[in-house]
């Protein structure tokens, strides 16, 4: 009987479906990340004074020098990011709580709005080819990621990887986000899958956390220096590129 394998670096698995992060993973998240904080940074000047910004940065884990990959704007999803900016807007401007989340919805709105894709987006190596290879062995693949389903869904689409995915899931189709295990789960009952049948590709720990807490397998990709140091104690396996990836017929 043929058995298909699929192998993460030097570790071989008999996983029938792989599950990749977004941003960070399949897309270089330094430089979306900064597209998105250039918007995002501009509308909070507008509504609380260029004197915050400061505070800002500090809060997203951003400047010109430093990027927190595992902070706020690397990691947290829409709704937490809106909820941290209106704890922030609280202190500087002691407006209601209310308002301050209102106003914190409307100012993601409006940079979001202000996204150019094709400019924030860079595919990493070995992405889409890493689809198109497991697609042809019989693998299933999708996405699990923080970010909107809405951009999600651009982003692949311009990428040409949307039609190579059997699911696509973000914070807005399940009660908790990463490193909940919903996310796995989620996409373990749409394939008729176990956990254990899966493995998950990210560049985080809360991507680490999510496998291993749902009962897959946790495969981390160094990304940026010291993110192997970061990521060894949660992953089952690393590697350093998508390319790493491969299928093995027995």
């Amino acid at each position: 009987m043929t058995e298909i394998k699929v192998g993460f670096g030097e570790l071989m698995s008999s996983v029938k479906c792989v599950a990749f992060d977004k941003d960070g993973t399949l897309f270089d998240g330094s430089g979306f990340w900064r597209h998105v904080d250039m918007h995002r940074r501009a509308v909070f000047a507008s509504m609380v004074g260029d004197e915050h910004v400061p505070s800002w940065s500090r809060l997203m884990g951003i400047n010109h020098e430093h990027m927190d990959h595992q902070g706020i704007l690397a990691v947290a999803s829409l709704q937490e990011e809106i909820i941290a900016v209106a704890g922030l807007m609280y202190q500087l401007k002691g407006w209601s709580w209310t308002q301050c989340l209102e106003k914190a919805a409307g100012l993601f709105r409006d940079a979001d709005s202000r996204l150019v894709i094709d400019k924030a987006f860079k595919s990493m190596e070995g992405a889409p080819e890493v689809f198109h290879l497991l697609r042809r062995a019989g693998i299933r693949a999708g996405i699990l990621t923080s970010d909107t389903l809405t951009r999600t869904e651009d982003c692949m689409r311009l990428h040409g990887i949307r039609d190579q995915l059997d699911f696509v899931i973000t914070p807005e189709q399940v009660k908790y986000g990463k490193p909940s295990p919903d996310m796995v789960h989620t996409a373990c009952e749409m394939l008729g899958l176990q956990p254990s049948e899966l493995a998950v590709v990210g560049d985080s720990v809360v991507d680490m956390r999510m496998a291993r807490s749902a009962g897959s397998l946790a495969i981390g990709i160094v990304t940026y220096e010291g993110s192997a140091e970061v990521l060894a104690g949660e992953a089952d396996a690393l590697i350093h590129s998508l390319t790493e990836i491969r299928v093995e017929v027995d």
